[in-house]
């Protein structure tokens, strides 16, 4: 689980970005008013920029099997091996046709489920996790980034950029030390090292992602959802950000992209 953030909190940051899921696609927030009418709500067939050859359609329903997901790991219990039947839930997914309303329903029932899971587990189960056998705590934290994540990328498809909205800073604070201490180590081991060593700031908290022996340094400094998103590929280096060292070398790892 995370250093920073406990249950309670994580708990309610998940339910507050599912909520915005939820209002971005009905305008409600609480999934439609009961109503199968597929003229009402977001355009769930609008392209979704920052994931290229999504549709919004594509991305909740990606978005939601995956919260599935991160409980199925908690319920099963089985530090060895991943849970199955994320085709299922995908498949159990209304079509485009249906509307925005349906598939907000559907969204949030999952994340009803997922939540649940996470409030009666024992987080420090063992669990499987993308590091290989690790505790179920991990579910949370990494569902709840997942989430800030693709609700962002759900509200610039729908609003802009500029419609956003703001991530809450500790929420943030601890996206980036997921990525940068849970996620980007173990990319480290099946890619190519990064072309440069990345030191970030945001406030008083830095962290580091190392580049190959013998590359430059970066430092970049912003805010820690600019930073973040960053992390993710949502923004470049042209975002509100201030950069100090090995310029090019951070152009090269942004284009090969230091989530992928």
């Amino acid at each position: 689980m995370s250093a920073g953030l406990d249950r309670e909190r994580m708990l309610d940051a998940i339910e507050a970005q599912a909520g915005l899921v939820r209002f971005a696609l009905t305008g409600d927030g609480d999934g439609g008013d009961g109503s199968d009418g597929a003229g009402g709500g977001a355009d769930v067939g609008a392209p979704v920029p920052s994931c290229p050859d999504w549709t919004v359609h594509d991305l909740v329903v990606h978005l939601g099997t995956a919260n599935w997901w991160g409980g199925a790991n908690v319920r099963e219990a089985n530090p060895e091996g991943r849970a199955r039947g994320m085709r299922e839930v995908m498949e159990s997914a209304p079509p485009a046709s249906a509307g925005a309303d349906a598939l907000a329903r559907w969204y949030a029932d999952l994340v009803v489920v997922a939540n649940k899971t996470y409030t009666d587990a024992d987080l420090d189960a063992p669990a499987w996790t993308f590091a290989g056998p690790g505790r179920a705590g991990y579910w949370l934290r990494r569902q709840l980034h997942e989430t800030a994540i693709h609700r962002w990328d759900l509200e610039a498809a729908l609003r802009g950029v500029a419609g956003t909205t703001p991530l809450m800073d500790d929420v943030a604070m601890d996206g980036i030390d997921e990525f940068c201490t849970a996620l980007r180590p173990v990319l480290d081991l099946v890619k190519p090292p990064l072309p440069v060593t990345i030191r970030l700031r945001a406030g008083d908290r830095e962290w580091s992602l190392r580049g190959a022996e013998g590359t430059g340094e970066v430092e970049v400094a912003g805010t820690a959802e600019t930073l973040l998103l960053l992390l993710w590929g949502r923004v470049g280096r042209d975002a509100d950000l201030e950069v100090v060292g090995d310029v090019a070398g951070l152009d090269a790892a942004l284009e090969v992209g230091l989530s992928n």
